[in-house]
């Protein structure tokens, strides 16, 4: 991954607004997504999770989650992040 900036942005960028705030001189920042009727979601990231992949893909999910939850879709939602991916054995 070269730019988790990027990343994030385009996780969201069909249904929600992202900006991103810078928290500390350590690297952690603040993710907020914002629908029409302001913030929906906000979550301080560590310049660790920023550098790893893995770990940006499992706050992308994590938050997707949580705003299924909020949307009363929190069974179907897990129904479908609890598929294996396709390059998973099952």
């Amino acid at each position: 991954m070269d730019n988790p900036f990027k990343f994030v942005s385009d996780s969201f960028k069909d249904e929600l607004q992202v900006r991103f705030s810078i928290e500390r001189l350590d690297g952690s920042l603040t993710l907020t997504l914002y629908d029409e009727h302001g913030a929906v979601a906000r979550r301080a990231l560590s310049g660790e999770q920023l550098s790893d992949e893995q770990q940006l893909q499992r706050v992308v999910q994590s938050i997707r989650f949580g705003l299924a939850i909020d949307r009363g879709q929190g069974i179907s939602c897990l129904d479908e992040i609890s598929k294996p991916a396709a390059n998973e054995p099952n």
